[in-house]
């Protein structure tokens, strides 16, 4: 039996991460979902409080996304699987409230394509747009929930 590439199992990581997103489960990524109970009590995870397993997750969600895309991207035969934009707010971010426009560093406008409200203030922050299904989600750095987006330029 032939072994798994790294490629072959990133991809499980991310399409089952992105199921979750779509599932509307916040982070993409649950390390005590992906980890056996035994090898979570072994690493000495569940002695996190609830507050630094939500930081661990949400890194790890971003980490996951980024080695994908860089999996994808290193392969001259195929084209990137996931449509993943890296990027930052253009200014200042206070979060969303049911179509706020999204002004990024890339010269991209998306727009907030489902109903939340967020607040969170932060000066140009990281973003991570990610095809979820038929839609884009965003990631905005230190908010622990994502939004469904649409690009408009």
């Amino acid at each position: 039996m032939r072994k798994p590439s790294y490629r072959t199992i990133l991809g499980t990581l991310l399409l089952a991460a992105l199921s979750l997103a779509q599932q509307g489960a916040q982070p993409v990524v649950q390390i005590e979902k992906a980890m056996s109970a035994s090898d979570f009590r072994s690493a000495g995870l569940n002695k996190l409080t609830p507050e630094e397993l939500t930081v661990l997750n949400g890194w790890l969600s971003d980490y996951a996304i980024r080695v994908y895309t860089a999996a994808t991207k290193s392969s001259a035969t195929e084209q990137p699987a996931a449509a993943v934009i890296e990027t930052q707010m253009d200014d200042e971010f206070n979060g969303w409230d049911g179509d706020t426009l999204f002004k990024l560093a890339n010269g991209q406008i998306w727009q907030q394509a489902s109903y939340a409200y967020t607040y969170h203030y932060a000066y140009r922050p990281k973003v991570l747009i990610y095809k979820s299904g038929t839609v884009y989600r965003m990631k905005v750095d230190g908010v622990d929930s994502t939004i469904a987006v649409k690009r408009l330029k």
